[in-house]
């Protein structure tokens, strides 16, 4: 059974609410009585009480006890949790045990039995590498940077060069694409993408095309922007346009580029899009904000059909068919119709993830 975290105001605070759950028909089946609370994971959600988080079942009933420092989220039975003031990373399976001691800074869910793991002095120093479940570190912090595994690959950072490792460390694709700073506008440097649907995102030289197991390049290299594939399409930005548009798993442009705004991935068949620009006074100030500030959201289908029609400021991703919206003035789910099933009073809310 589906369940969904609702926030619900308390008086008439906009940043004071309770969290309790819904089910697909928008019923409330567990109270709002949790300060904070996240979407549920392989059956359990976390959820914070008194300044500390535990982990419900679907009944409500706590299975983990709220004592943990931080929010976590259940991904192959295993769940990453904070311990003590230095906010070291410890993974905890669903009886709650601690199955991998706190010991490093930054530790991420597990893909395929394999979580990336990071340490170092500061940010730039940070090297990282891949612990399996017993917390073993198969693949050293020897990485400049990394992402976590997909289709049994993982892209690797060693210098300034991208490659994607096996899980054994051994380099199936051998670092060559170039980690290139993008200068003031992206303050950032170029990345590659995680495989999905067999194919990947890397830079090419002189934009982002996708590349295939082989590490050839399967598209052109004509993109300022890529994501990762997800149900058949990517999101993209071309050179010297700012709209985004998304391409289907031959490299066509399956959805012309007319967003000024767009969903990374489609979820359940849509995506969350924006037609037209915020106006430049928009004011991130919500006690003062106007709707008519801001450009209104809406979804796509995969063709790129406007199916549910723009009127939210703010949207995540449709997941067990609904979808979290929010409005000037309201809160609430609804279905791909485009139908609200829940909706209360708009709360600056928590965590959702």
């Amino acid at each position: 059974m589906d369940l969904f975290p609702i926030y619900v105001r308390q008086v008439k605070s906009r940043t004071r609410y309770k969290v309790g759950y819904i089910n697909s028909n928008g019923a409330v089946v567990i109270d709002p009585i949790f300060d904070d609370g996240t979407r549920f994971y392989e059956g359990l959600a976390s959820v914070r009480i008194s300044g500390r988080w535990g982990f419900i079942d679907i009944s409500g009933n706590f299975v983990i006890p709220p004592n943990l420092a931080s929010w976590g989220r259940f991904r192959e039975g295993l769940s990453q949790t904070s311990v003590g003031s230095r906010a070291l990373k410890a993974v905890i399976d669903k009886t709650g045990k601690v199955v991998i001691p706190a010991k490093h800074q930054y530790l991420g869910p597990f893909h395929d039995g394999l979580a990336l793991f990071g340490d170092g002095p500061g940010l730039l120093m940070t090297r990282f590498g891949f612990l399996d479940r017993s917390g073993e570190e198969v693949i050293p912090a020897v990485l400049r940077s990394a992402k976590h595994f997909s289709e049994g690959l993982a892209a690797a950072r060693v210098g300034s060069l991208w490659g994607y490792i096996e899980p054994s460390g051994v380099f199936r694709i051998t670092p060559r694409f170039e980690a290139r700073h993008m200068g003031p506008k992206g303050a950032r440097d170029t990345e590659t993408g995680s495989f999905n649907h067999g194919v990947a995102f890397a830079w090419g030289g002189s934009g982002y095309g996708f590349i295939d197991k082989s590490g050839d390049f399967v598209t052109g290299n004509a993109f300022e922007e890529a994501e990762s594939f997800r149900e058949g399409r990517a999101r993209v930005r071309l050179r010297q346009q700012e709209c985004y548009g998304y391409i289907d798993l031959s490299g066509a442009m399956a959805i012309k580029p007319r967003f000024t705004s767009a969903s990374v991935y489609f979820s359940e068949g849509l995506a969350s899009v924006k037609e037209k620009e915020d106006r430049p006074d928009y004011s991130m100030d919500r006690a003062s904000f106007k709707l008519d500030q801001m450009a209104p959201r809406g979804f796509i289908d995969l063709d790129g059909n406007m199916v549910i029609e723009p009127k939210f400021f703010s949207t995540l991703s449709f997941q067990g068919g609904l979808c979290l919206v929010e409005t000037e003035k309201t809160i609430g789910y609804i279905n791909k119709k485009g139908e609200y099933i829940w909706e209360g009073p708009y709360v600056e809310h928590g965590i959702v993830l």
